[in-house]
């Protein structure tokens, strides 16, 4: 005993040093900004206009870390943050000058109703997306900005609404340049550490996956709308405080200040790229050159207009991509989980969940029919898998193999039939609900999310392990805590299972076709599933290659997990499975084992076709 804790002190040491200088490297942008919020008013106190640019910046720079989640990481085109800017400014501006209200208390109310009015509008338009989504997000701006420039009686019409009064603090009246920027700068603090932590939490790997592949989310169990809904909501919240700090400190709203604002957020989130920190310093310097050269608005137009088209065709990704390389981001975080988990004496979790019974039918498909339009894709199919079994899925192309896996999956409604999971009618249930349940699944295609490292794609994965809100990911306490590093366990476990683990950093597009698709194995049993669908995984392998998914397959069965597969590499499916279906034509032609499977007259007449009468010409 007195050995082994001589051998573990120096690592931990120089583990708790790794980490605390993989955090400093990590925060350093966030240090430079405190320190720019704390030294800001000293330098530039015999400066009025330079004391007020620094507020404006501020207030600006905290909508846009609303909008850098919400465009950069969800990829929502969104043309509507000054809707809710205006909103936040009016709400407030109104209940405290027309009603009395204290203004702490307006503020809060004009978040709240702002939010509530974003959840009214994303609700029905977050199913539409690119250019249709932007088009409806920009005619909210326009109805709002339209309402407030009519209704005369209450918003003041185009004169504007004045009188707005100062925010208090007990007794002193933050009428001061250097008060209001301190309160301003301290907000910006707050949710730019919330914005960039939950970039790295599986919220953020969420953002990422809906973004670069929609469909691979949802199997990931990745409810996208949902997800959208709270990110859109957040981004609305977070603008409506900044519009609302903005009346107290001007005491003023007119609709002229909105006007635009949305395609200059637009543009600066687009210019500064995903990197909260990238997307802050472009705004800041972007906008503080338009309020400097305010006389000369066209050619500030012109220059953002300019930049964004170098942005489109130079640097896609961003400024940031060029100025903070992530590169290295997944690898220090892993110094992090480390230190949480491994050297304290943590185990690591296991890769599969118990099912809740290890008898009886896991699956149950009864006359599943499939039609598009004329085409006969699935034909009454009806067939039972136990708990524990591997059963394979064969056919010639196009027989509605992989047809079969996306209705039983929850990507197609099937027109009749039903299907059943332990015990569950899941006939029209949702891939996230799928796998909400317990069930995983590869693709024919492969499905991986693009710009990410090895890890991180196995990490979205394991995304139902975990169910912090925006809030508590970006504050990274308690329960956010603890489930990233139950997500940290479940994905390396997967990798060290398919044998990628020291491909663990590496961008998942620089891997061979071959190791992608180990990826996008690890994936799936990062979901700890009970039941797990794999459409053509030895696709793209050679002989030892699919010798070795073989061995590995056998090693997740005695896990306890189901597997099914769509497969054409007979050798593989006539050596692991225990059971065989076989479909042509959308029907079911023959079910049982291998053996049986191989003997049976249908099967080799759709494999080799009629054979012709021995001695014909």
């Amino acid at each position: 005993m007195l050995g082994e804790d001589t051998n573990i002190g120096p690592e931990v040491d120089c583990m708790s040093t790794e980490t605390s200088f993989s955090l400093l490297r990590d925060r350093w942008p966030f240090l430079v900004l405190v320190g720019v919020v704390v030294l800001y008013p000293l330098i530039t106190l015999q400066s009025y206009f330079i004391a007020r640019l620094g507020i404006v910046l501020a207030l600006y720079s905290i909508v846009l870390t609303g909008a850098i989640l919400l465009i950069r990481f969800a990829g929502i085109i969104s043309m509507g943050q000054a809707a809710f800017f205006a909103m936040g400014a009016y709400l407030s501006a109104i209940l405290t000058v027309r009603l009395g209200v204290n203004p702490w208390l307006a503020m809060a109310v004009s978040a709240g109703g702002t939010t509530f009015a974003a959840y009214l509008f994303c609700a029905p338009f977050l199913r539409l997306r690119a250019i249709y989504l932007a088009i409806a997000t920009l005619g909210l701006g326009e109805i709002v900005i339209l309402l407030i420039q009519d209704w005369h009686e209450v918003t003041g019409g185009m004169s504007g609404l004045s009188g707005v009064p100062r925010l208090r603090i007990g007794p002193i009246v933050l009428k001061n340049d250097w008060q209001i920027f301190y309160l301003c700068g301290f907000v910006l603090i707050v949710f730019a550490y919330l914005a960039d932590n939950v970039g790295k939490t599986r919220l953020g790997r969420a953002y990422h996956a809906i973004r670069t592949n929609e469909v691979a989310a949802q199997a990931s169990g990745i409810d996208v709308q949902r997800s959208l809904q709270h990110v859109f909501c957040f981004s609305a919240f977070v603008a409506s405080l900044a519009g609302s700090l903005l009346a107290h400190f001007i005491t003023f709203v007119s609709p002229d200040t909105f006007l635009n604002f949305s395609f200059t957020v637009l543009i600066i989130v687009i210019i500064g790229g995903t990197n909260v920190w990238g997307g802050l310093a472009t705004g800041i310097l972007l906008l503080g050159l338009s309020e400097v050269f305010r006389g000369f608005q066209d050619l500030s137009n012109g220059l953002y207009g300019l930049l964004l088209i170098v942005a489109f065709f130079v640097f896609p990704d961003g400024l940031s991509a060029i100025v903070f390389k992530g590169s290295g981001a997944a690898k220090r975080m892993s110094v992090i989980h480390r230190s949480r988990t491994d050297l304290s004496g943590a185990r690591a979790a296991p890769n599969c969940r118990a099912p809740k019974s290890q008898r009886g039918k896991i699956l149950q498909v009864s006359g599943v029919s499939m039609f598009y339009g004329g085409t006969t894709a699935l034909s009454d199919v009806s067939f039972d898998v136990r708990y524990g079994q591997i059963v394979g899925i064969i056919g010639p192309n196009g027989a509605g193999k992989t047809t079969l896996l996306n209705v039983i999956n929850g990507y197609l409604a099937p027109f009749t039939g039903k299907v059943i999971f332990r015990d569950v009618d899941v006939t029209r249930k949702a891939p996230h609900e799928m796998a909400r349940l317990g069930a995983a699944r590869t693709f024919q295609l492969i499905n991986l999310f693009r710009g990410m490292t090895v890890v991180e794609n196995v990490m979205v994965g394991a995304h139902l392990t975990g169910s912090a809100g925006i809030f508590e990911s970006g504050l990274g306490i308690g329960r956010a805590r603890r489930e990233e590093t139950a997500i940290w366990n479940v994905s390396t476990n997967s990798l060290q299972m398919v044998g990628l683990m020291d491909r663990a950093y590496d961008v998942v597009d620089s891997l061979s076709f071959g190791e992608q698709r180990l990826v996008e194995l690890a994936r799936a049993l990062a979901s700890q599933p009970d039941l797990l669908f794999l459409d053509e995984p030895a696709a793209g392998l050679n002989t030892a290659e699919a010798a070795k998914l073989g061995t590995t397959l056998r090693l997740i069965r005695e896990q306890g997990i189901t597997i099914m597969l769509v497969e054409h590499n007979m050798a593989l499916v006539m050596s692991i499975s225990d059971m065989v279906c076989v479909l042509d034509f959308g029907k079911l032609i023959a079910t049982g084992s291998p053996d049986y499977v191989c003997a049976h007259e249908d099967v080799i007449k759709a494999y080799l076709g009629p054979q012709e009468t021995k001695g014909a010409p």
